[in-house]
């Protein structure tokens, strides 16, 4: 063991600065046809760091018909679903993939890869 290894140890606090946004579940109208709608879900905003999206993950989407728009990272909420919907600036994306993890320093994050979400005509409801 050498000094540095035994007296320098020190941890990194996550920081979440690149951007924030709304959240949104995903709910259906019950009609006949029901149709997809969003509502809000916080009035807080959620910070958020922007992530490198894989040339492999980009291909494996656009496989499956899905356009990836962004990754990012938060601080750990397991209620994110891929049945939410995030407000970033004027664009909405759905939650393609939510991964819940522990960073090797010990804080709980979630990194999310989002989905374009063309459902622009949705009706949005602050019930």
């Amino acid at each position: 063991m050498n000094y540095k290894e035994t007296t320098l140890s020190k941890t990194t606090i996550p920081t979440y600065n690149d951007g924030c946004f709304n959240l949104f579940e995903i709910k259906q109208k019950d009609d006949t046809y029901p149709a997809e709608y969003i509502k809000k879900v916080t009035d807080k905003p959620i910070w958020f760091t922007e992530l490198s999206i894989s040339d492999r993950l980009k291909f494996d989407a656009e496989q499956r018909d899905k356009k990836i728009t962004m990754k990012i990272r938060i601080p750990q909420i397991k209620e994110i679903t891929s049945m939410n919907v995030l407000k970033i600036g004027t664009e909405y994306h759905k939650v393609f993939n939510a991964y819940h993890f522990t960073n090797d320093e010990g804080y709980r994050e979630t990194d999310l890869t989002l989905e374009e979400y063309p459902n622009v005509e949705v009706e949005q409801k602050d019930e």
